[in-house]
C-alpha cells in the first residue's frame, strides 16, 4: 500500500468511527437547529466554512451574508464553528453534529462516504479547481523542485488531490513531490514558502494576489499560473449535509442551496457583487478594490463559480476513477456510482424555481441528471 492510500484509510477509518458514533447517538439526539418554524420565519441554520478565517475564495458563507442573502432566502446564519484543519475536519463536524452544514472538498466528502459515513452532497460550489503553485526563486520550473516539499491544505483533501493530478499531467509521478500539510487558508502556506519550512506551495489566485501585494515576490515566485492546464474538470470544493439531516430539513436544505446559488450567479456574472463582499470581509487584507477585481477575474477566467449548482455526473465519474486509481482500490456498496455521493433533492427544487443558466462553456456545471431541462439553458 503507498503511503498516499493509507493515509486516506487512516483519514476515513476515523470518519467511519464518528459516523458509527452518530448513529448510535442519533436515536437520543435533539433535532439539530434549523428545523422549520412558523411560516414565514426565518430558518436557523449552522453552517460552518471550509477556513476559519475570512477568505473571499473559499468563506462562502460569509460571502453570501455580507450580501444579504440569508435573509432574501429565509434563513437565519448562526454562528459559524471555528474549525482548525481543512477537509476532512469539516467531514467530521457533519458527522458528528457539530453543524448542519459544511464547506468541504470531494475528496474528503468522497473518502467519507467511501468508508459509510452517511453523510450527501448537497451542491458543488467549484466545478475546476484552478489554482498556481509557487516556489523558492531557485526553482524555475516544476522539474526544478522534483522531490521537494510541497504545501498543501491537508494530507487527505482535494488540495493534495489537485497537486497530485497535476504533477501526473505533467509527466510526473503522483508522488514525485513531498506534501506538508498546512491547514487554512492561502496565508499560513504562503508563510510556510516564505520561511522555507517548504520549497512549494499551492495558492489560491487571491493568494497569490497577497504575495504580491505584501512584497513576497522577494524570495518566491510563481512557478504553475494556472494548475487546471493538466488536470481534467472536475468537482472541487462542495457542500455536504447529513443524510438523517436533510430528510427532516428539506426546506433548510432548499433555502441553503437557493442563497448559495443566487450568490454564486451574481458573482459569476457582476465583478462588483464579489469585490464589494470581498472588502466587507476581507478589510485588513491590504488588497484595494482594483487588486480584488484582477483576482476575481482570474477565478471567472478559470470557471470557479458554479452557476447550476456544479452537481455532474459524467465529470464526478472522472474523479471518483482517479480516486480509486491513486488509492489502487475500487467501487464498495457504498460508493459504485456518482449518484451514491449527492442529495440533488434541494438542488432540483432551487433549479424549478431559478431555472438553468449557461455557465462557463467547457465546464462541468450542466446538472446532466436534471432531465430535459437541462437541455434547454435560459
Amino acid at each position: 500500500m503507498s503511503k498516499a492510500s493509507a493515509l486516506l484509510h487512516r483519514t476515513t477509518a476515523v470518519l467511519l468511527t464518528a459516523g458509527l458514533a452518530t448513529v448510535v447517538a442519533a436515536a437520543i439526539e435533539a433535532p439539530a437547529v434549523g428545523a422549520p418554524g412558523a411560516a414565514g420565519a426565518a430558518i436557523a441554520i449552522k453552517a460552518t466554512g471550509l477556513v476559519p478565517t475570512p477568505d473571499p475564495s473559499l468563506s462562502y458563507n460569509a460571502m453570501a451574508n455580507a450580501m444579504g442573502l440569508f435573509a432574501k432566502h429565509g434563513l437565519a446564519l448562526q454562528p459559524d464553528p471555528k474549525l482548525g484543519g481543512g477537509g476532512p475536519v469539516r467531514v467530521q463536524a457533519i458527522v458528528t453534529k457539530t453543524t448542519d452544514v459544511a464547506t468541504s472538498d470531494i475528496i474528503s466528502v468522497l473518502g467519507g462516504i467511501y468508508s459509510g459515513a452517511k453523510i450527501k452532497v448537497l451542491m458543488v460550489m467549484t466545478p475546476y479547481g484552478d489554482e498556481e503553485v509557487w516556489g523558492q526563486k531557485k526553482y524555475k520550473t516544476m522539474k526544478d523542485a522534483v522531490g521537494q516539499t510541497w504545501a498543501v491544505a491537508s494530507l487527505g483533501g482535494a488540495q493534495r488531490f489537485n497537486a497530485q493530478m497535476t504533477a501526473e499531467g505533467m509527466g510526473f509521478k503522483p508522488d514525485a513531490f513531498q506534501f506538508v500539510p498546512i491547514p487554512g487558508a492561502d496565508g499560513p502556506r504562503l508563510q510556510a514558502l516564505d520561511t522555507g519550512r517548504t520549497q512549494l506551495a499551492t495558492l489560491s489566485h487571491l493568494g497569490a494576489a497577497l504575495a504580491t501585494a505584501k512584497g513576497f515576490t522577494k524570495s518566491v515566485h510563481v512557478i504553475l499560473p494556472h494548475t487546471s492546464k493538466f488536470t481534467p474538470p472536475v468537482p472541487r470544493i462542495v457542500i455536504v449535509a447529513r443524510a438523517d439531516w436533510l430528510k427532516n430539513h428539506k426546506a433548510a436544505a432548499t433555502r441553503y442551496v437557493e442563497t448559495m446559488l443566487d450568490a454564486s450567479r451574481q458573482w459569476e456574472d457582476d465583478p462588483g457583487s464579489w469585490v464589494d463582499a470581498a472588502q466587507k470581509i476581507f478589510g485588513n487584507s491590504g488588497l484595494n478594490a482594483q487588486q480584488l477585481k484582477a483576482a476575481w477575474q482570474l477565478f471567472h477566467d478559470g470557471g470557479y463559480f458554479s452557476v447550476n449548482g456544479g452537481i455532474n455526473y459524467a465529470a464526478t465519474q472522472k474523479i471518483m476513477d482517479l480516486f480509486f486509481k491513486l488509492r489502487k482500490e475500487g467501487p464498495n456498496q457504498y460508493v459504485s456510482k456518482p449518484a451514491d455521493l449527492y442529495d440533488t433533492g434541494p438542488l432540483k427544487t432551487a433549479l424549478d424555481h431559478m431555472g438553468v443558466v449557461k455557465g462557463t462553456p467547457g465546464l462541468p456545471d450542466v446538472p446532466d441528471w436534471y432531465g430535459s431541462k437541462s437541455a434547454s439553458a435560459k
